[in-house]
Formats: C-alpha cells, structure tokens, sequence
C-alpha cells in the first residue's frame, strides 16, 4: 500500500511544477504516489505534467476541462489517491526529503488525524526571504497538539502573528473519506483553513511539529501575498457558512473566535478596496468602501502606515 499521496494542484506552473514533483519523489523511506491536477492551464503545464507521469509510475495526471481554481484541483488529485496519507504540495514549492517520514511518524506516535509541520519561505531561487521559519517564538519551540480552539487563535488576520492556515497538512486518508472532508470550490485563498477546521470540527487530533519541512515559494503578485477583495468575501462567507452549520457544537470562545476573524478579513477586503483606488487616484471609490464599512478605516490606516515605513526604511 502507498503510504502517501501528494497532492499537487497546478495552474500554469510549467516552469515549476517539476521540480516540486521531484521533491516530492524523493521523500525518503515513504513510498509515494503523486498526483498532479492541471488546472485547465494556458501554458504547457498539461504538457509536462503528462511528460512526468509518463517517466515515473508513481506519478498519475489530470486536467481539469475548465479552471476551478486550487480547491476543484486539490479534489480532483485527491479522488484518484490511494495512499493512506493526503499531503498537500503547491506546484512552485518543494519539500524536504525526511518531510513526509517525520510527520507521518509523529501521526502514527500521537494517534493523529492531521499533522502540520513548519515551512520556511523562499524566493524564486530557493533563498530564504526570512532570517527564521514562519513559525517561531515560544508558542512553536516543541512539538504539539493542536485544538479548534487553538487553531481559530492562530487564524485571526492579524498583521504580524502567524496564520496557521498557510500550513500544508498531512491528512489521515480514511478519516477524510469517513467525514467526507473536501476542499471548499468556493475558495480560491484560505481552503487550507477551512479543510482543516472541518476536520477538527469532526472530531481530528491534530498535531503541530516545529520542524521546517516544507519550502513555500513567495512571489511577487501572487494570490497568497496579495489579497484579492472577491477571494476575501468569498472566505467571509465561508467563515459564516461554517459557524451556521456547525453553531451548536462550537464553544462561546470558537464562535467569537470565527466572527472576530470574519469581521478582520472584511475589514481587509475594504481596504484592499480602498488602496486600489487611491493607487488609481479615484478618491470617490475610497470614500464609498469606507462608507459601507466604517471599522476599516483602522485596518486602512495600518497598512498605509506599513508602506510608508517599508519605503522609508
């Protein structure tokens, strides 16, 4: 039996895409399936992708007849998995190659359903952009669990405190299939969050390991590091969908908890909102995103005061 399935959702990532495949071949002591969803791509990524499966048995792809973005990827590589773990690998980043032994190791000691490790980002070459890992401090020194309680703490929009929502998780194969756990097709920023909080919501031990396994790729341009005000409203709805659905079974503190990250990512929808306009010099559209909602002008506010400062320094 294959012990884990890499998932690899692609999107005009021909440049890319085989060297994160490469990286994810060459775990060490785990037998591996990969399976690549091309995304319905404007390049040669289908192309390449065919050409890996086509060198190495272990390697299955798929395209995608029209783009569904990372979600729709993500559930169509995980439906031809047969490993006995799911772990997640965007098409321009690599892992480590004890990464997926260690984790799996540290499931199978901890009876766990989901496990995260710590990623280091990188640039275009493979250079760290960080003096540390994404998480550090004494919060994230040791091994542990964590909780829904701890991980809606950790997912709060708030500048500068890690989002544990970047994480790529290692998920236990039969647990996703008995709770019928799929990527929300909603979502094109932020499915990571909600995959893994339906989880914990049905019941996931879930465990955190400091050690940095996954090099994430931060690019100029990219979803990830600039958000787009639809994909926000989309995660808002989200957000508001999961807390409905699932009222009676979350403590007081969970529930706060989502509507306090909810309100936070509607705050930074509007000032996305806002900067757009200011950067094209259409000051009637900053006074209307602001008028629909007030309590941006704070989030506004502090990331106008994070530019001047990354220009000045």
């Amino acid at each position: 039996m294959v012990e884990a399935t890499v998932l690899i959702a692609a999107w005009c990532a021909e440049e890319t895409l085989a060297a994160s495949v490469q990286s994810a071949l060459a775990q060490t002591d785990v037998s591996v399936q990969v399976v690549i969803a091309d995304d319905a791509s404007t390049d040669g990524t289908a192309r390449v992708a065919a050409a890996l499966a086509a060198a190495d048995s272990r390697v299955v792809a798929v395209s995608l007849p029209r783009n569904g973005g990372p979600s729709a990827a993500r559930n169509a590589a995980m439906d031809l998995a047969t490993g006995e773990w799911l772990a997640v690998l965007d098409a321009d980043d690599r892992m480590a190659p004890g990464r997926l032994r260690h984790m799996i190791d540290l499931a199978r000691v901890q009876n766990a359903d989901i496990v995260c490790d710590n990623l280091q980002t990188v640039d275009e070459s493979g250079q760290p952009t960080a003096p540390h890992p994404f998480l550090h401090g004494p919060d994230f020194e040791t091994v542990g669990a964590c909780d829904l309680t701890r991980y809606l703490s950790y997912n709060q929009a708030t500048p500068g405190r890690p989002s544990l929502g970047y994480l790529k998780p290692l998920i236990r194969r039969d647990f996703a299939q008995a709770h019928g756990l799929r990527y929300d097709e909603g979502l094109r920023n932020g499915e990571d969050f909600h995959l893994i909080i339906a989880g914990l919501v049905a019941g996931a031990v879930m465990w955190i390991t400091p050690e940095v396994g996954y090099f994430y790729t931060s690019r100029s341009g990219s979803v990830s590091n600039r958000l787009n005000p639809e994909h926000a409203r989309a995660l808002a709805v989200a957000d508001a969908a999961f807390l409905q659905a699932h009222e009676t079974r979350l403590t007081s503190d969970q529930r706060r908890l989502l509507q306090r990250r909810s309100d936070r990512i509607a705050d930074l929808a509007t000032a996305e909102i806002a900067i757009t306009a200011l950067k094209h010099k259409q000051f009637g559209g900053v006074v209307s995103a602001l008028a629909n909602r007030p309590r941006a002008i704070r989030r506004l506010a502090g990331q106008l005061a994070a530019a001047l400062r990354s220009r000045l320094f």
